[in-house]
Parts: structure tokens; sequence; C-alpha cells
């Protein structure tokens, strides 16, 4: 239970003790046991000792977050007039109420098969005459703007590699947009996430029949071109991102990596392993 909570810590997010509970680390779990020797509480909150502040930065990120939430809400109302969008859904810190101020705000976009480059081509070009204010490379200025840092094709839903961070963004995302089931899809395809976050998910529920999804030539022509014509602008810029032609994942910096980095150093400083 400490290491859920000194996971949480690094992004200052006390936790109740349900969510505890869900985001609980490597074990299933019934009851919670408290050592009170290591965790403090306040207001129905828990966080490491010591780290009593961060109730209140979680209150005042809420309150941010809402405003944020609603934005994401009229993008997605507005995207979803492109008929290759299966579902959208809200990532990072959105997806958890822990918004600052002058955060953006990042979206997960699946696609239908062999439409990725196609959508994300239509998204570019149809956000400025939706309203919608999107996220550029490199922008500074980033408060209220969409990130869109998460392409999935539908018949490509699995995201690698298995690790702590990626089953907490699996779990936290938030769909606000949803056609045919496609959340259900995506939780069933990462059924790994139960390695990391047994009690987060309990995606056995869902029995899906395997999907057979048609090539439609055509589409596929004007994708793969979309893809090599996005490829080629992005190649000379490209640092961290992950893309090929049924994902794509834009990150603005390596998160993944500083995270894991905190996360060792926390568990160290307590005196836990990384088990």
């Amino acid at each position: 239970m400490i290491k859920t909570i000194a996971y949480a810590d690094i992004f200052d997010y006390p936790l109740r003790l349900d969510e505890i509970k869900k985001y609980l680390i490597g074990e299933r779990a019934e009851k919670i046991l408290i050592d009170r020797n290591l965790i403090g509480e306040k207001e129905g909150f828990y966080f490491l000792k010591e780290r009593e502040k961060i109730v209140e930065i979680r209150k005042e990120r809420e309150k941010w977050s809402g405003r944020k939430l609603i934005i994401a809400q009229r993008t997605a109302e507005k995207l979803k007039i492109i008929p290759f969008v299966k579902m959208i859904g809200i990532t990072g810190a959105l997806s958890m109420d822990n918004c600052q101020e002058d955060d953006d705000i990042d979206l997960l976009i699946i696609t239908d098969a062999d439409c990725l480059w196609l959508t994300r081509l239509l998204i570019i070009l149809l956000s400025p005459l939706l309203g919608i204010k999107r996220r550029k490379p490199k922008e500074r200025n980033v408060k209220d703007k969409i990130c869109f840092n998460l392409f999935l094709e539908e018949n490509h839903l699995k995201i690698e590699p298995e690790n702590l961070f990626l089953a907490h963004e699996i779990c936290q995302e938030r769909p606000i947009f949803d056609r045919n089931n496609t959340y259900t899809r995506f939780i069933k395809e990462n059924e790994w996430v139960s390695n990391f976050l047994p009690n987060a998910k309990n995606s056995s529920k869902f029995k899906i029949q395997n999907s057979k999804f048609k090539k439609n030539r055509i589409l596929s022509f004007f994708n793969n071109l979309a893809f090599r014509l996005q490829f080629w602008y992005m190649k000379p810029k490209m640092t961290v991102e992950r893309v090929n032609l049924h994902q794509a994942f834009f990150h603005p910096g390596n998160m993944e990596m500083e995270v894991e980095n905190k996360y060792r150093q926390s568990l160290s400083l307590l005196g836990l392993d990384n088990s």
C-alpha cells in the first residue's frame, strides 16, 4: 500500500481509501491496512508523512480540471462528426482531475482500421474551422489547448511496453465519446494491466467476440499516403515520439522515464525495493 501512495505522491496526489484499493500495486486486497508510521491522513485523504500540503493542492487542481473537462467534452462533440473516429478519451492529468492552471488537455483518439493517419490529418485541418485550439510542437503557452497525444487504430489497441506507468495511464483513461463499445475492447486488449494493478479493472467480465475488420483498399491507400506525408514532415523534429502505421504516441517529454526514476528514488528513501 505504501508503494501505491508513493507513486501517487510523484504527482502531488493524495488518495482516498477507495482509490488506494483501486490502484494498489501488485496485489489484490479487500481491506486496506494503514501504516501510521509512514502515512498521514487529512479529510479522508492519505499521503506520505510530512506531505499534508498536497491535500490542498489536489482540491485546487480539481477546480482547474473541472474547467478543462468542459473544453475536452466540447472538443469531442465537435470531432465526432469525423466518421472514422471510434472513441475519444481523456488521458494524463485531467483523467485524474489533477491539472494545474496552465496545463494542456491530453486526448486519446481511436480510429477505424486503416484510418489513423487520414483521421489525424482531418483533425489537423478541421480543428481551426471547428474552433479547437490545438497544441503545436514546442509551443510554450499551452493552457487549455488540446494535445492529441495518442492515436490507435481499433485493430491495434494493445499498448506496450507493459509497465506500471502505462498501466496507470490505461486505467485512468476516461472515455468522453465511444462508438460501438470501443472502450470495452480497448480495456480487453490491455488485460496485462492487471499484472501491475490487479484491483483497477475487472476486464475479465467483458466477453468480446473476435472482431473482423474489412479492409477498404481506397481508404487504406489514402491512409498510407497520409502516413508517408506526415511522417516525412515529422521525422526531422522527432525525439521520443513512437509512431507507425497503426499507432502514434506523441509525448512532449519523456514523462514515462521521469516518473519511473522518481518512483525508484521515493521507494529507496522509504527503504522499499522496486519489485
